[in-house]
């Protein structure tokens, strides 16, 4: 901005000097006695030269009129005075007795070059802050793109940079903290799986023992119970391992909706007489032992929970409903979804809260969401698909 007032102010002040010789030399040609010394100092204090012949009509036809402004030029005109640019020149008419032209031997200030250079010279500062900017900023979408990729579940990533500037500092900073949280998600899946291999033998075992043992039938029962309880709570830990595993991978295919209803049916043990189906011919893009595990945890909660049996499954409007009869839940649904979470008044019903939770993972993982909705004294949740 600077720049090109300075060139329009020299612009003006150039123009404003040729106006002035002009009626000078106007001055001079009129005064009441001039003498051809007066009229020679003058050309000759300012390089002028007269102009005739063909010089004059390439003047009147391709010179342009150094004043710009019309009324301007014509009070200049009334003076009988004219001023043209003619290649790079200054041209000065004056009309006495004939029309008299002359032609300033000093060029014209090279307007055009200077601006010229001096676009030039901004256009390669310009060039050389966007380089500067974009070296600066490369670091950052180096980081960035690192970002995403662990967010993906990747973790053999390298967001380390050279230097001590705020950019390095922030980039190293979270490289070490991918360090300790890749080496802290190595124990915590090295340990859970040496736990969950650890609780599965003495698990079998116990079956076995209850099988020999000399007990009668109800007793054995209980047992049974008691170890199939310690089995499901290691299936639930191994899903939520699994869960948390970025790189777990869905095997999707066009499942029958029935044939997993059937599936979660088998894995519950139940009948008609504790979930009524109204599942027909719908179709669900699924893998299906994920899907199947986090249906039947809702199928499960509901049948646990439920005032009276049977709860209800059924498809409506793009979406798998599981429905039960029972008190309102005491907090907000979204807290449910954590894992762990219990509901205060019913500690007494066996579970390690972990079934919606992973409900929720699988279902969130298939790109569905579950919903939840009280009214007419039941629970419907929802796997909108």
């Amino acid at each position: 901005m600077a720049t090109v007032l300075s060139i329009n102010v020299a612009i003006y002040h150039d123009k404003n000097n040729e106006v002035h010789r002009a009626v000078m030399l106007y001055d001079i040609l009129f005064m009441e006695h001039p003498t051809p010394e007066d009229f020679t100092k003058y050309l000759n204090q300012h390089n002028l030269t007269p102009v005739t012949g063909v010089d004059i009509k390439n003047v009147r036809e391709f010179g342009i009129p150094l004043i710009e402004d019309e009324l301007l030029r014509r009070t200049l005109q009334s003076g009988k005075i004219e001023i043209f640019v003619y290649k790079d020149h200054y041209y000065y008419a004056y009309k006495m007795h004939d029309m008299y032209y002359y032609r300033s031997d000093e060029p014209m200030t090279p307007f055009t070059l200077y601006i010229s250079i001096t676009a030039i010279v901004l256009l390669l500062i310009l060039l050389g802050l966007y380089r500067y900017m974009t070296m600066g900023v490369k670091p950052l979408k180096r980081l960035h793109q690192q970002i995403e990729r662990f967010s993906q579940g990747e973790q053999d990533i390298d967001t380390r940079v050279e230097g001590s500037d705020e950019v390095a500092q922030v980039a190293n900073a979270f490289h070490d903290s991918v360090e300790k949280v890749t080496a802290l998600e190595q124990s915590r899946s090295l340990f859970m799986r040496n736990v969950m291999h650890e609780l599965k033998t003495p698990i079998t075992k116990g079956k076995l023992m209850s099988v020999l043992l000399d007990i009668d039938v109800k007793e054995q029962a209980e047992l049974n119970e008691l170890f199939e309880q310690m089995q499901t709570h290691l299936d639930d830990l191994a899903q939520v391992e699994s869960l948390t595993a970025k790189s777990l991978e869905l095997e999707v295919r066009e499942y029958a909706l029935v044939d997993i209803v059937e599936q979660v049916c088998d894995m519950l043990g139940i009948n008609e007489d504790q979930c009524k189906s109204y599942i027909k011919n719908e179709k669900v893009n699924v893998d299906f032992n994920l899907f199947a595990y986090a249906l039947k945890n809702l199928v499960d909660n509901g049948i646990k929970y439920a005032e009276s049996l049977p709860i209800v499954v059924r498809y409506k409007e793009g979406c798998i409903e599981v429905i039960n009869k029972g008190a309102p839940l005491t907090e907000d649904f979204n807290s449910y979804l954590k894992a762990f979470k219990r509901d205060r008044n019913y500690h007494s019903i066996e579970g390690m809260g972990l079934g919606l939770y992973i409900a929720n993972e699988i279902i969130e993982k298939h790109g569905y969401t579950l919903q939840y909705t009280y009214k007419d004294n039941s629970h419907y949740f929802n796997i909108c698909l």
